[in-house]
């Protein structure tokens, strides 16, 4: 952690002053505050609206083009006007393309764009939310504001990876070391949380107030049972949106639905919400949004910005007890337990290669092989049942058996498909993966498996690099350390 006297001042200080800074993010705060204040009284004058769409060739270009989109052209008619295009859309979707685009001609020129183009996906399918719940549940309030206040919710954590480039990468580093959630690690590394970040920046930008309170981080320990006002409302739908955004797009798909009714339950009073509607909006909002971006051509779409981002969150997760020899502190390896070796290395194995999915396999002595530790996509369910046993010979133990590296790329090919387990299909599903067996000497200790969902021509160029031989020693020297009886 940054060693001042107040690191949440100084380095949210420092990312303010870099922000300001920067040529070309100059204008973003006055561009949001403009956006967000279009059609605030009555709709505002269409004039105003269309004068102000008009300034902007990029907005006007991309609202025409979805205009005409299929989903929404009617009667084939070509709609060549701005006027014409506010009747078609609405309002509010006007206002969340042009959020949308004001944020990406401002983040997408950096080395992080791709995780950038990521964050706004998730921005944008927040905003729907807050739209929709609030349209529904709370037709007093205004959901054009509810779906601004929804947009900005991860602006903060935006901010940070394009401006504290080198902060994050060593929270990440932390991340991996001590296998935390990618939240614990920053506010480690840097004293501050991403909402933190993002309530200083909407008040270092003067934004409405409605957005400020928003914004705001800290929340009671038990919300209050009516939103008596509109800053309250927006203030908890925002956060509950941002709560599910994050369960959606950076937890692991098995914890979905316990957490989000864990969201729904906190907030049911004052947000009217049941779990049957909750879950019906967000299927529909995610829907729309992968709509919407398709038709603006947005270089991501949902699918892609939700396994990247879950990506960049993973822990790795193991199935030991704490009766197991790997997990007892008198193995250690270098003042570590051989399971936190073995969950650090994996984590670095899984960014190297970008498989989907990593997991440890160990052998035993019957000649079968199970999994004990896993990181990526559903890794802890299919970890539970990884498991190769038995006389019936398979793909995994016969590439044990050859002690040797092997990439399959098409596992559907006849000659592979008739060695894939019968679980594997339905638990695993993978079309490509690769099987590295960890060997001391001339004994097989275990082995790593990634995979990817879709079909891979050739193997991860990282498998090659020294780093990965110098993990594999030290996954290898982990596994020797916690090894009670011969493997």
């Amino acid at each position: 952690m940054f060693e001042q006297e107040n690191p949440q001042k100084s380095i949210t200080a420092t990312l303010l002053e870099r922000m300001d800074s920067n040529p070309g993010f100059a204008g973003l705060g006055s561009s949001i505050k403009i956006i967000s204040s279009l059609g605030e009284d009555n709709d505002g004058d269409p004039r105003e609206i269309t004068a102000a769409i008009l300034r902007d060739a990029a907005l006007t270009a991309r609202l025409l083009r979805v205009s005409n989109s299929s989903r929404n052209a009617r009667g084939g008619r070509n709609i060549s006007t701005i006027d014409q295009a506010l009747v078609i859309l609405g309002l509010n979707t006007v206002k969340s393309i042009a959020l949308s685009l004001a944020l990406l001609n401002s983040l997408s020129n950096s080395p992080q764009s791709k995780q950038l183009h990521a964050e706004i996906v998730a921005a944008y399918f927040c905003g729907s939310l807050a739209y929709e719940i609030t349209r529904l549940n709370a037709p007093r309030f205004s959901a054009q504001e509810a779906q601004v206040c929804g947009l900005m919710q991860n602006i903060g954590r935006m901010m940070a990876v394009y401006y504290l480039y080198d902060e994050i990468e060593s929270s990440r580093t932390l991340q991996a070391a001590s296998n935390l959630t990618e939240d614990d690690a920053v506010l480690r590394t840097l004293g501050v949380s991403f909402a933190a970040m993002g309530a200083s920046i909407a008040e270092h930008w003067c934004l409405p107030d409605v957005l400020q309170n928003s914004l705001a981080p800290a929340m009671d320990k038990a919300p209050p049972r009516v939103a008596a006002n509109a800053a309250t409302w927006h203030q908890l739908c925002a956060s509950f949106c941002r709560q599910v955004t994050d369960v959606l797009f950076r937890l692991p798909e098995n914890r979905e639905k316990i957490e989000i009714a864990q969201h729904v339950e906190f907030l049911r009073l004052p947000l009217n919400l049941k779990s049957d509607d909750v879950r019906e909006w967000i299927d529909k909002c995610l829907a729309d949004t992968d709509a919407l971006l398709n038709e603006m051509s947005f270089p991501c779409n949902v699918e892609q910005a939700r396994a990247l981002l879950r990506k960049a969150s993973e822990r790795v997760l193991d199935i030991l007890s704490d009766g197991d020899s790997l997990t007892k502190k008198s193995n250690s390896v270098g003042g570590r337990t051989p399971v936190e070796v073995i969950q650090h290395v994996l984590r670095l194995i899984h960014a190297k290669c970008n498989f989907d999915r990593t997991l440890i396999c160990l052998t035993d002595a019957a000649s079968g092989l199970t999994a004990i530790a896993g990181v990526g996509k559903t890794a802890t369910q299919v970890a539970g049942k990884f498991r190769c046993s038995g006389s019936k010979p398979d793909i995994f133990r016969a590439i044990v058996a050859r002690k040797a590296d092997v990439f399959i790329a098409d596992v559907d090919q006849p000659v592979y498909a008739k060695l894939i387990p019968p679980w594997y299909p339905e638990v695993v599903a993978a079309k490509s993966f690769m099987f590295m067996p960890l060997m001391c000497g001339d004994k097989v200790l275990g082995a790593i498996y990634g995979d990817f969902a879709e079909q891979h021509a050739s193997a991860p160029v990282g498998v090659v690099d020294a780093s990965m031989a110098e993990w594999r020693e030290q996954l290898v020297e982990a596994l020797q350390a916690g090894a009670t009886k011969p493997l």
